[in-house]
């Protein structure tokens, strides 16, 4: 008895010294997030991803992660809050030459571009009576789109417009769509002449124009002087983005966006520009879901961008800033001389 006593003392020491050198680069620690962007409070899956790539099970093993403060929390999960973020912490034992899984579903409603870090990763060891610890860099990221708006105020104005540019499309021929030709009666310009039909029939004769069968419009969305610490005010602009994008789509429109803002975790400090277009809105929510209110240009610059890169009769929508009284400007400058519709949307826009 006291020879086996004397056994399991000496085998219980040679594993203290073991767990002791562990290596620890031979652990793995892994995390993904089930999707890449995602709607606002709409579930999606956290995993860490454990490999014990060595031959020595692992006893006891604390995995330390940083979640985003806005994150919804599971009524399972033991936390605490920090000025970076929630404190989660996870314990399990695994065998040699193993794999663990450990997912959680959760949701995020705040806009923006949200991480999932590791902190550290610490082994226990057999005796359980000290704990050897190892800092962990891991990432993972996901973009939450803004919410669509809800205001009344918003869509009238907004309907009003998409009618206004909808009766005057049919005013506008468009240079490129030729449908046919009739005769010259002097008042046509010499460019619309059709010099191969008149040839052919022996008089003058000029080609006949469709009209416009798509609204052009450019959305243009300004950040300059929103505060980066109040991130309501931004997010209720990206909002409304969004929510008049949409509706120009479902009009058929052709929209172009343009913003000043500089998008997080994206190089480039231009302005930024999106072609939006039917079944074709994920680049716009996830770059809505990116921006900050950190200006890469002033409103001036991204005004005459839009106008050198927008067809002669689109249309502009500008959103400013609550407070901002640069509208009447801007209006003056891209309506310009040739009495294209604008609309600027910068007060009476609440969340």
């Amino acid at each position: 008895m006291f020879a086996l006593l004397v056994i399991l003392i000496i085998l219980g020491i040679i594993l203290e010294v073991v767990s002791l050198k562990r290596d620890l680069t031979r652990v793995e620690i892994g995390c993904a997030v089930s999707a890449t962007c995602t709607e606002p409070g709409a579930t999606f899956g956290v995993q860490t991803i454990i490999t014990n790539n060595s031959l020595l099970p692992v006893s006891y093993m604390e995995i330390r992660k940083v979640y985003p403060l806005v994150m919804e929390v599971p009524e399972n999960l033991t936390l605490q809050r920090g000025y970076d973020g929630l404190h989660v912490k996870f314990v399990c034992r695994m065998g040699g030459r193993s794999r663990k899984n450990l997912v959680m579903e959760t949701s995020i409603r705040k806009r923006g571009l949200h991480s999932f870090r590791g902190d550290s990763v610490g082994f226990g060891d057999f005796l359980g009576f000290r704990e050897v610890s190892n800092r962990i860099s891991i990432r993972s990221e996901i973009v939450v789109y803004p919410e669509k708006l809800e205001n009344t105020d918003l869509t009238e104005v907004l309907g009003r417009f998409i009618g206004d540019i909808t009766a005057r499309r049919y005013l506008i021929r468009d240079p490129i769509l030729t449908v046919g030709s009739r005769e010259y009666t002097g008042r046509e310009p010499m460019k619309e002449i059709h010099w191969l039909q008149s040839a052919h029939r022996g008089e003058l004769m000029v080609r006949e124009f469709d009209y416009n069968r798509h609204l052009c419009v450019c959305v243009l969305m300004s950040v300059e002087g929103i505060d980066p610490w109040k991130d309501d005010e931004l997010d209720v602009c990206c909002s409304a983005a969004r929510t008049i994008c949409e509706t120009l789509v479902m009009a058929g429109a052709v929209v172009n966006f343009f913003t000043n803002a500089r998008l997080r975790m994206r190089a480039g400090r231009d302005i930024w520009k999106c072609e939006v277009s039917p079944g074709n809105t994920q680049c716009l929510l996830e770059g809505l879901g990116r921006v900050s209110a950190h200006m890469s240009d002033p409103l001036e610059k991204m005004l005459v961008q839009a106008i050198r890169e927008s067809d002669l009769d689109a249309a502009f929508i500008v959103i400013l800033p609550v407070g901002d009284k640069r509208g009447e400007k801007a209006e003056k400058l891209l309506r310009g001389d040739t009495g294209r519709e604008v609309l600027i949307i910068n007060k009476g826009v609440t969340a």
